[in-house]
Protein backbone atom coordinates (compact mmCIF):
# COMPACT_ATOMS: atom_id res chain seq x y z
CA UNK A 1 0.00 0.00 0.00
CA UNK A 2 1.04 3.47 -0.86
CA UNK A 3 2.27 6.18 1.95
CA UNK A 4 -0.47 8.57 2.19
CA UNK A 5 2.70 11.65 2.40
CA UNK A 6 3.59 9.68 -0.90
CA UNK A 7 0.14 10.16 -2.91
CA UNK A 8 -0.12 13.21 -1.71
CA UNK A 9 3.59 14.38 -3.21
CA UNK A 10 2.41 12.62 -6.42
CA UNK A 11 -0.76 14.76 -6.36
CA UNK A 12 1.18 17.92 -5.72
CA UNK A 13 3.17 17.12 -8.47
CA UNK A 14 0.25 16.17 -11.00
CA UNK A 15 -1.54 19.44 -10.84
CA UNK A 16 1.75 21.19 -11.27
CA UNK A 17 2.18 19.79 -14.43
CA UNK A 18 -0.91 20.38 -15.33
CA UNK A 19 -0.80 23.99 -14.73
CA UNK A 20 2.77 24.35 -16.67
CA UNK A 21 1.17 22.25 -20.10
CA UNK A 22 -1.79 24.87 -19.55
CA UNK A 23 0.42 27.79 -19.62
CA UNK A 24 2.77 26.33 -22.31
CA UNK A 25 -0.23 25.62 -24.37
CA UNK A 26 -1.65 28.79 -24.31
CA UNK A 27 1.63 30.91 -25.08
CA UNK A 28 2.31 28.58 -27.93
CA UNK A 29 -1.03 29.65 -29.43
CA UNK A 30 -1.17 32.90 -28.68
CA UNK A 31 2.46 33.80 -29.98
CA UNK A 32 1.48 31.80 -33.17
CA UNK A 33 -1.31 33.50 -34.33
CA UNK A 34 -0.80 35.82 -37.48
CA UNK A 35 0.03 39.60 -36.16
CA UNK A 36 0.27 38.88 -32.54
CA UNK A 37 1.84 42.05 -30.82
CA UNK A 38 3.30 39.58 -27.96
CA UNK A 39 6.21 37.34 -29.27
CA UNK A 40 8.35 34.23 -27.46
CA UNK A 41 11.13 37.14 -26.94
CA UNK A 42 8.88 39.61 -25.12
CA UNK A 43 7.89 37.24 -22.67
CA UNK A 44 11.55 35.16 -22.06
CA UNK A 45 13.31 35.53 -18.43
CA UNK A 46 15.37 38.63 -19.34
CA UNK A 47 12.20 40.96 -20.35
CA UNK A 48 10.60 43.10 -17.45
CA UNK A 49 6.82 44.42 -18.75
CA UNK A 50 4.78 46.48 -17.28
CA UNK A 51 0.89 45.64 -15.93
CA UNK A 52 -1.81 48.67 -15.42
CA UNK A 53 -3.73 47.74 -12.78
CA UNK A 54 -6.94 50.08 -11.35
CA UNK A 55 -6.12 52.66 -8.86
CA UNK A 56 -8.39 51.32 -6.05
CA UNK A 57 -6.70 47.50 -6.84
CA UNK A 58 -3.20 49.62 -6.56
CA UNK A 59 -4.08 51.42 -3.41
CA UNK A 60 -5.44 48.75 -1.12
CA UNK A 61 -2.16 46.73 -0.12
CA UNK A 62 -4.03 43.38 0.03
CA UNK A 63 -4.54 43.59 -3.58
CA UNK A 64 -1.54 44.78 -4.85
CA UNK A 65 0.41 41.99 -2.91
CA UNK A 66 -1.97 39.31 -4.07
CA UNK A 67 -1.22 40.29 -7.90
CA UNK A 68 2.16 40.58 -7.07
CA UNK A 69 2.14 37.27 -5.36
CA UNK A 70 0.64 35.96 -8.44
CA UNK A 71 3.34 37.19 -10.78
CA UNK A 72 6.57 36.21 -8.63
CA UNK A 73 5.17 32.37 -8.72
CA UNK A 74 5.42 32.73 -11.99
CA UNK A 75 7.97 34.88 -12.97
CA UNK A 76 10.65 31.76 -13.52
CA UNK A 77 8.55 31.32 -17.27
CA UNK A 78 7.71 34.50 -18.15
CA UNK A 79 10.04 37.14 -16.81
CA UNK A 80 9.74 40.28 -14.32
CA UNK A 81 6.51 42.66 -14.65
CA UNK A 82 6.57 46.20 -13.08
CA UNK A 83 2.60 46.88 -11.52
CA UNK A 84 1.53 50.54 -12.31
CA UNK A 85 -1.08 52.56 -10.79
CA UNK A 86 -4.14 53.22 -13.58
CA UNK A 87 -5.93 56.19 -13.64
CA UNK A 88 -8.22 56.84 -11.23
CA UNK A 89 -11.74 56.45 -13.04
CA UNK A 90 -15.00 55.01 -11.74
CA UNK A 91 -15.10 51.05 -11.40
CA UNK A 92 -18.09 51.15 -14.10
CA UNK A 93 -15.86 52.98 -16.67
CA UNK A 94 -12.73 50.80 -15.24
CA UNK A 95 -14.60 47.74 -16.52
CA UNK A 96 -15.52 49.51 -20.12
CA UNK A 97 -12.07 50.40 -20.87
CA UNK A 98 -10.83 47.06 -19.70
CA UNK A 99 -13.69 45.25 -22.47
CA UNK A 100 -12.45 47.53 -24.99
CA UNK A 101 -8.86 46.63 -24.60
CA UNK A 102 -7.76 50.36 -23.56
CA UNK A 103 -4.25 49.25 -22.32
CA UNK A 104 -2.99 52.78 -21.79
CA UNK A 105 -5.55 53.03 -18.68
CA UNK A 106 -6.12 49.49 -17.39
CA UNK A 107 -5.07 45.81 -18.25
CA UNK A 108 -6.41 44.36 -15.33
CA UNK A 109 -8.67 44.54 -12.36
CA UNK A 110 -9.78 42.42 -9.13
CA UNK A 111 -13.45 43.26 -8.25
CA UNK A 112 -16.63 41.21 -7.22
CA UNK A 113 -17.69 38.42 -10.18
CA UNK A 114 -21.22 38.98 -11.27
CA UNK A 115 -22.73 37.31 -14.89
CA UNK A 116 -21.90 39.96 -16.79
CA UNK A 117 -18.62 41.04 -16.06
CA UNK A 118 -17.80 37.17 -16.60
CA UNK A 119 -19.09 37.37 -20.02
CA UNK A 120 -17.49 40.26 -21.32
CA UNK A 121 -13.94 39.68 -19.78
CA UNK A 122 -11.91 36.60 -18.83
CA UNK A 123 -12.30 36.01 -15.18
CA UNK A 124 -9.01 34.24 -13.29
CA UNK A 125 -11.07 31.82 -11.46
CA UNK A 126 -9.30 31.29 -8.18
CA UNK A 127 -11.48 33.57 -5.72
CA UNK A 128 -8.94 36.57 -4.55
CA UNK A 129 -9.89 36.45 -1.08
CA UNK A 130 -11.84 33.14 0.05
CA UNK A 131 -15.17 34.68 0.12
CA UNK A 132 -14.73 37.17 2.40
CA UNK A 133 -15.81 40.22 0.34
CA UNK A 134 -19.23 38.21 1.02
CA UNK A 135 -18.95 38.94 4.58
CA UNK A 136 -20.14 42.61 5.39
CA UNK A 137 -20.16 44.83 8.05
CA UNK A 138 -21.69 48.01 8.75
CA UNK A 139 -19.64 51.13 8.74
CA UNK A 140 -21.78 53.59 10.67
CA UNK A 141 -21.94 56.87 12.28
CA UNK A 142 -21.14 56.91 16.02
CA UNK A 143 -24.84 58.75 16.56
CA UNK A 144 -26.57 56.12 14.62
CA UNK A 145 -25.40 52.97 17.14
CA UNK A 146 -28.80 53.08 18.55
CA UNK A 147 -30.59 52.38 15.29
CA UNK A 148 -28.87 48.93 14.92
CA UNK A 149 -29.34 47.56 18.34
CA UNK A 150 -31.31 44.27 18.95
CA UNK A 151 -31.57 43.79 14.88
CA UNK A 152 -32.24 40.43 14.07
CA UNK A 153 -33.65 39.99 10.75
CA UNK A 154 -34.64 41.67 7.49
CA UNK A 155 -37.76 42.73 8.88
CA UNK A 156 -36.45 44.66 11.80
CA UNK A 157 -33.91 46.46 8.59
CA UNK A 158 -36.81 47.41 7.06
CA UNK A 159 -39.06 48.96 9.96
CA UNK A 160 -36.70 50.95 10.73
CA UNK A 161 -36.02 52.38 7.40
CA UNK A 162 -32.11 51.91 7.75
CA UNK A 163 -30.49 52.86 4.44
CA UNK A 164 -27.87 51.01 2.78
CA UNK A 165 -24.90 53.28 0.82
CA UNK A 166 -23.10 51.33 -1.88
CA UNK A 167 -21.25 52.49 -5.43
CA UNK A 168 -23.50 52.26 -8.32
CA UNK A 169 -21.48 50.08 -10.07
CA UNK A 170 -21.14 47.10 -7.68
CA UNK A 171 -22.63 43.88 -7.96
CA UNK A 172 -23.76 44.29 -3.83
CA UNK A 173 -26.11 47.53 -5.17
CA UNK A 174 -28.20 44.80 -6.88
CA UNK A 175 -27.61 42.01 -4.81
CA UNK A 176 -29.26 44.44 -1.60
CA UNK A 177 -31.95 46.10 -3.86
CA UNK A 178 -32.51 42.01 -4.74
CA UNK A 179 -33.11 41.50 -0.82
CA UNK A 180 -35.60 44.24 -0.59
CA UNK A 181 -33.20 47.02 1.19
CA UNK A 182 -33.07 50.65 -0.02
CA UNK A 183 -29.74 51.52 -0.96
CA UNK A 184 -28.21 55.06 -1.97
CA UNK A 185 -25.21 55.22 -4.44
CA UNK A 186 -22.25 57.23 -5.49
CA UNK A 187 -20.52 57.09 -8.98
CA UNK A 188 -17.36 57.20 -7.25
CA UNK A 189 -16.12 55.53 -3.82
CA UNK A 190 -14.64 58.51 -2.37
CA UNK A 191 -18.02 59.92 -2.41
CA UNK A 192 -19.66 57.49 -0.42
CA UNK A 193 -18.08 58.41 3.21
CA UNK A 194 -19.22 62.16 2.71
CA UNK A 195 -22.69 61.12 1.80
CA UNK A 196 -23.03 58.29 5.22
CA UNK A 197 -21.19 61.68 7.44
CA UNK A 198 -24.53 63.70 6.21
CA UNK A 199 -26.66 60.95 6.70
CA UNK A 200 -27.51 59.86 3.31
CA UNK A 201 -27.90 56.67 4.77
CA UNK A 202 -27.20 54.75 7.90
CA UNK A 203 -24.78 51.95 7.12
CA UNK A 204 -21.98 51.68 4.45
CA UNK A 205 -21.80 48.05 3.74
CA UNK A 206 -18.15 46.79 3.61
CA UNK A 207 -16.55 43.39 3.33
CA UNK A 208 -14.60 42.21 6.66
CA UNK A 209 -11.65 42.99 4.56
CA UNK A 210 -12.35 46.24 4.02
CA UNK A 211 -13.97 48.11 6.85
CA UNK A 212 -10.88 48.30 9.41
CA UNK A 213 -8.61 49.78 6.32
CA UNK A 214 -11.02 52.44 5.42
CA UNK A 215 -11.27 53.89 8.82
CA UNK A 216 -7.62 53.46 9.35
CA UNK A 217 -7.10 55.59 5.89
CA UNK A 218 -9.92 58.13 6.86
CA UNK A 219 -8.25 58.51 9.95
CA UNK A 220 -11.43 60.47 11.50
CA UNK A 221 -14.10 59.68 14.60
CA UNK A 222 -17.07 60.14 13.61
CA UNK A 223 -17.64 56.58 12.21
CA UNK A 224 -16.93 53.20 13.30
CA UNK A 225 -17.64 49.76 13.08
CA UNK A 226 -21.26 48.39 14.22
CA UNK A 227 -20.31 45.85 16.38
CA UNK A 228 -23.07 42.87 16.47
CA UNK A 229 -24.04 42.01 12.81
CA UNK A 230 -22.67 40.23 9.63
CA UNK A 231 -24.14 39.81 6.72
CA UNK A 232 -23.41 37.09 4.44
CA UNK A 233 -23.67 35.95 0.98
CA UNK A 234 -21.82 34.04 -1.75
CA UNK A 235 -19.43 36.03 -3.20
CA UNK A 236 -16.39 36.71 -4.82
CA UNK A 237 -13.26 38.91 -5.67
CA UNK A 238 -11.46 37.59 -9.06
CA UNK A 239 -9.15 38.98 -11.36
CA UNK A 240 -10.08 39.84 -14.78
CA UNK A 241 -8.66 40.48 -18.03
CA UNK A 242 -9.34 41.64 -21.42
CA UNK A 243 -10.87 38.89 -23.67
CA UNK A 244 -7.55 39.35 -25.63
CA UNK A 245 -5.15 38.43 -23.01
CA UNK A 246 -5.46 35.23 -22.86
CA UNK A 247 -1.28 34.35 -22.26
CA UNK A 248 -1.76 37.06 -19.11
CA UNK A 249 -4.98 35.00 -17.30
CA UNK A 250 -2.89 31.55 -17.53
CA UNK A 251 -0.39 33.37 -16.16
CA UNK A 252 -2.04 35.02 -12.88
CA UNK A 253 -3.86 31.91 -12.15
CA UNK A 254 -0.62 29.66 -12.97
CA UNK A 255 0.59 31.83 -10.24
CA UNK A 256 -2.04 31.70 -7.89
CA UNK A 257 -2.22 27.97 -7.87
CA UNK A 258 1.26 27.45 -7.36
CA UNK A 259 1.03 30.17 -4.26
CA UNK A 260 -1.96 27.75 -3.28
CA UNK A 261 -0.16 24.43 -3.41
CA UNK A 262 3.08 25.65 -1.99
CA UNK A 263 1.66 27.50 0.99
CA UNK A 264 2.66 30.88 0.08
CA UNK A 265 -1.01 31.45 -0.51
CA UNK A 266 -1.45 30.93 3.30
CA UNK A 267 1.00 33.02 4.29
CA UNK A 268 -0.50 35.89 2.19
CA UNK A 269 -4.09 35.06 3.62
CA UNK A 270 -2.96 34.86 7.14
CA UNK A 271 -0.66 37.96 7.45
CA UNK A 272 -3.69 40.34 5.44
CA UNK A 273 -6.77 39.02 7.49
CA UNK A 274 -6.11 37.75 10.60
CA UNK A 275 -6.11 40.62 12.25
CA UNK A 276 -9.24 41.61 10.63
CA UNK A 277 -11.27 38.55 11.06
CA UNK A 278 -9.89 38.35 14.83
CA UNK A 279 -10.68 42.25 15.64
CA UNK A 280 -13.99 42.18 14.12
CA UNK A 281 -15.23 39.05 16.22
CA UNK A 282 -17.50 37.49 13.47
CA UNK A 283 -18.52 34.36 15.49
CA UNK A 284 -20.10 36.64 18.02
CA UNK A 285 -21.96 38.57 15.71
CA UNK A 286 -25.35 38.17 14.31
CA UNK A 287 -25.78 36.95 11.08
CA UNK A 288 -28.27 38.46 8.17
CA UNK A 289 -28.15 36.00 5.59
CA UNK A 290 -28.72 37.62 2.11
CA UNK A 291 -29.41 36.09 -1.27
CA UNK A 292 -26.91 36.69 -4.38
CA UNK A 293 -28.96 36.09 -7.67
CA UNK A 294 -25.59 37.37 -9.36
CA UNK A 295 -23.47 34.63 -8.45
CA UNK A 296 -23.22 31.60 -11.30
CA UNK A 297 -22.87 27.88 -9.84
CA UNK A 298 -19.25 27.26 -11.41
CA UNK A 299 -18.24 30.57 -9.29
CA UNK A 300 -20.32 29.32 -6.59
CA UNK A 301 -18.58 25.50 -6.56
CA UNK A 302 -14.99 27.30 -7.17
CA UNK A 303 -15.64 29.37 -4.07
CA UNK A 304 -16.75 26.87 -1.82
CA UNK A 305 -13.64 24.82 -3.34
CA UNK A 306 -11.19 26.38 0.08
CA UNK A 307 -7.72 25.67 0.95
CA UNK A 308 -7.51 23.91 4.42
CA UNK A 309 -5.28 26.51 6.67
CA UNK A 310 -4.02 24.29 9.01
CA UNK A 311 -1.65 22.49 7.11
CA UNK A 312 -1.76 24.51 3.75
CA UNK A 313 -3.00 21.38 1.61
CA UNK A 314 -6.41 21.61 -0.48
CA UNK A 315 -9.09 19.85 1.01
CA UNK A 316 -10.82 19.75 -2.63
CA UNK A 317 -8.90 20.11 -6.18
Amino acid sequence: MVPAMKLFSIFLATITSLYFLMAAEVFAEVASEPNNEIGVNEIGAESSEELIYWYRNYDSGPSLALLQLALDQTKDLFGEVVIKRGEEVTQGRAIIDLEHGNDSSLQIINVVVNPDREKKLIPIRVAADEGLIGLRVCVINKEDKALFENVRSHKDILDRDIVFGQGVHWPDTEILQTNGFQVETSATFENLFPMLEFRRFNCFLRGVSEARDDLKRLGENEFIIEPNLLFSYPSATLFFVNKSERLLAARIELGLRRAILNGSYQTYFKKRYDDDIKALKLSERRVIRLNNPLISDDILKRTSERPQFSDGKLEVY
